[in-house]
């Protein structure tokens, strides 16, 4: 497996399994899950940069954001217990971008294109 790869995808699927860990135990509040995420986000584009993944974040955080407010707002699928943006935490619509982008990366190295 190559460095490129293993930058590209590895340390990005590393540090989703990490930060989910860390919400999962409940022991974190929200502000501090935000600046993880915040942070997650800034190193995997910037360590690796693409083109135009910042507009494919861009775009996966608002409909992200769109998606899990408005699902909240026509039924309780899902509730947060500790939400404070529209009933959904400040970081979901942070990890819904970066998931884009890592989604997008896998899908470009399973069909054997360029980075």
């Amino acid at each position: 497996m190559s460095s490129e790869l293993l930058l590209s995808i590895g340390a990005p699927l590393l540090g989703f399994i990490v930060f989910f860990v860390v919400q999962a135990a409940g022991y974190t509040s929200e502000k501090v899950l935000t600046l993880i995420a915040a942070l997650f986000t800034i190193v995997i584009l910037v360590t690796s940069p693409h083109r135009g993944e910042v507009a494919l974040f861009c775009v996966g955080l608002l409909l992200g954001f769109f998606i899990e407010v408005d699902l909240r707002l026509l039924g309780t699928q899902q509730v947060w217990a500790k939400a404070s943006l529209f009933g959904v935490p400040y970081w979901l619509p942070l990890v819904w971008g970066i998931g884009f982008v890592i989604i997008t990366r896998i899908g470009i190295i399973i069909r054997n294109l360029s980075l």
